[in-house]
């Protein structure tokens, strides 16, 4: 294989190499916006329960309708609860007896033993993050009376309790630092201090904006890798030219 031809290959390889090298792009995840009822998991969401805080991880496996209008994922093997519920609406929806739904708004309810209701979150990548988040009493008979939590990793970094119905009941939650790849972020809802499973559906808001952590400086950026290899071909080539100008000068007794 010639030299120019061989050039030609490293040029494409680095070039390819280059591209590979750049970060991915910052991302934003909404709990809401990106609920799917068709996959469990769901890109970057999980949803499922547990049995105490912190403890083994259950995917829900079934799907159906809480109202006409209200989707649903559940365990079947559980007494119809916890799940986790989205408005499917794009208004405000009290088609279920005592909860009140914002638009498009997701919920999720703790179960009658106690069980902790879970969306969890996988970090797809190391990155700095930023976390919003916020909990919302939605039973308005009840009212709702639950206690909520944000793990990382299993570990506790915001805990607080729901004790009502609507916006005054809404505890907030926002924290910002570093994630490696398969981090998880879970959101979780419990029965609250009275122990009682019975109206404590709990809105979740939660956004989660990344940004990539930056690529190590000791990988060239492409365009310096070309230059130097485009360099490198040239001398080389022009080296090859004088030794074939030479070769023909000795053979002809110049």
């Amino acid at each position: 294989m010639s030299l120019l031809k061989n050039s030609k290959i490293m040029l494409i390889a680095a070039f390819i190499l280059g591209m590979a090298a750049k970060p991915s792009f910052s991302a934003v995840f909404n709990v809401a916006s990106d609920f799917s009822l068709t996959n469990n998991p769901n890109g970057a969401w999980r949803y499922g329960w547990s049995s105490s805080l912190g403890s083994n991880f259950n995917l829900y496996s079934n799907v159906g309708k809480l109202t006409p209008t209200i989707d649903l994922w559940y365990d079947s093997a559980k007494t119809g609860s916890p799940f986790v519920s989205h408005n499917s609406t794009a208004t405000e929806d009290n088609s279920h007896p005592t909860i009140t739904y914002q638009p498009s708004q997701l919920s999720f309810h703790p179960g009658y033993y106690g069980e902790y209701s879970i969306v969890r979150w996988i970090a797809p990548e190391a990155a700095t993050y930023s976390l919003a988040t916020m909990f919302t009493g939605l039973d308005r008979v009840g009212p709702t009376t639950t206690d909520v939590h944000v793990l990382h990793n299993n570990i506790v970094l915001f805990s607080n309790l729901i004790n009502g119905f609507g916006a005054s009941s809404s505890k907030s939650f926002a924290t910002a630092g570093t994630i490696q790849a398969g981090d998880t972020i879970d959101f979780a809802v419990g029965y609250g201090s009275n122990q009682n499973y019975l109206f404590d559906s709990t809105g979740l808001d939660a956004t989660i904006s990344t940004t990539p952590a930056a690529v190590s400086e000791s990988v060239p950026e492409p365009s310096t890798v070309l230059g130097g290899l485009a360099f490198s071909a040239f001398i080389a080539k022009m080296r090859m030219k004088r030794k074939r100008q030479q070769k023909t000068l000795e053979s002809t007794g110049s």
